[in-house]
């Protein structure tokens, strides 16, 4: 049992020692600043594989990506080959700094270009076919579309090029890719489809993912905030004047416009390619609530205007009435009733312009939010 062990471990020892003497014998000569073709002015074509592992966070603040990806790099290196046959070895592995690579890069990327690690281990067939596996986390920058918030969807390029675009030194023959999406967010569906190449081979390919919200629950409570900002912006124009509430609740609704307004922009950001339907509607309904505000300072004004006067003169009336008795010393009520009389008429043609006016300019409202919901469903239709 011991000279099998014994035996097993200087086997182990004696291929190890016939791959380390065919690496030297490989790179003893070997020129990695060289391309690995016949002809200087030939092409490098690569093999390329992408594999998704999983999309990690997906930010439309800063229209930014972060996924999980592993590159997959095969190419033929045609100074590094050597006949199976002879010395039985059907593959050997050493670092990436020893050999002549193609300098590959995340077209859209958030860094201008990684840096490969040049320890990095590659593996080498008879044939001279090279092959090279990258696993990172790259940032990728997205085509941001809130036009339907919060329904919205968008476009993030995962592009592999490589840096010789003007004067190509290597192109991607064949590109093949693999989702093995994990990905575990609770607001995103993510789609794949492959990016169109306008020729083969080509500098740059890769993936569109296409980033879709999920109608859940979180989705249900951004529509609740407008809806009800616009139940009590149209139900500021049934308070009645005399209840000294209409003004102090349209200027708190229009405050609470103001905030929710500002912190929906904050969270949509500015990357959009085209305007937010959502937050325009919330723009129209904060500049409503401002002239809703002002309409009911004027109705109140003029609600307490007519009420001042009839107060300020009340005592003329008291004073003239209480000249006003017969030669008994009994007061003729016959003025009184009249003055009564003429002052509730008067306070009832006030009471119903206001009535009126608030009738007007809630019925505008209305009009205006429907003209622009309609608008804006069927502009949203025809994309």
């Amino acid at each position: 049992m011991q000279l099998l062990i014994v035996l097993f471990f200087v086997l182990i020892g004696s291929d190890a020692s016939e791959k380390d003497a065919l690496k030297y014998k490989l790179l003893r000569n070997y020129d990695k600043t060289k391309k690995p073709v016949d002809n200087d002015h030939d092409i490098v074509l690569v093999n390329v594989t992408l594999v998704i592992k999983n999309i990690i966070e997906f930010d439309i603040l800063n229209g930014v990506a972060t996924s999980d990806l592993i590159f997959g790099l095969q190419w033929n290196d045609m100074n590094l080959q050597w006949d199976e046959s002879v010395n039985n070895i059907s593959y050997i592995s050493f670092a990436l700094k020893y050999i002549w690579h193609p300098t590959i890069n995340m077209c859209n990327g958030v860094m201008d270009r990684f840096k490969i690690d040049e320890d990095t281990e590659i593996f080498l067939q008879p044939s001279g076919n090279v092959f090279l596996f990258i696993n990172r986390n790259f940032q990728t920058y997205c085509r941001i579309n809130v036009n339907k918030y919060p329904f919205d969807e968008h476009e993030c390029d995962i592009l592999v090029c490589f840096n010789h675009q003007i004067f190509m030194v290597a192109a991607i023959s064949e590109f093949n890719h693999f989702a093995q999406l994990e990905s575990t967010s609770s607001q995103w569906d993510f789609r794949l489809e492959l990016s169109e190449r306008k020729r083969k081979p080509s500098a740059a390919a890769g993936v569109v993912a296409h980033a879709k919200r999920k109608v859940t629950s979180a989705t249900i409570t951004k529509i609740i905030p407008p809806v009800m900002l616009t139940i009590l912006i149209l139900s500021v124009h049934f308070l009645p004047p005399e209840s000294g509430e209409k003004v102090s609740v349209a200027i708190t609704v229009f405050l609470a416009n103001i905030v929710f307004l500002s912190e929906t922009e904050k969270i949509l950001g500015n990357k959009s390619r085209e305007a937010s339907m959502y937050l325009i509607y919330l723009l129209i309904l904060t500049f409503v609530s401002g002239v809703s505000t002002v309409v009911s300072v004027a109705i109140s004004k003029l609600y307490a205007h007519p009420r001042g006067t009839n107060i300020e003169s009340s005592p003329e009336i008291t004073q003239q009435s209480s000249y006003s008795k017969n030669k008994i010393g009994i007061i003729e009520c016959a003025n009184e009733q009249t003055v009564k009389t003429k002052s509730n008429n008067y306070f009832k043609k006030c009471f119903l312009s206001h009535q009126k006016l608030d009738k007007i300019f809630f019925l505008l409202i209305i009009i205006f939010l429907l003209l622009y919901i309609i608008i804006a469903l069927s502009a949203s239709s025809e994309k």
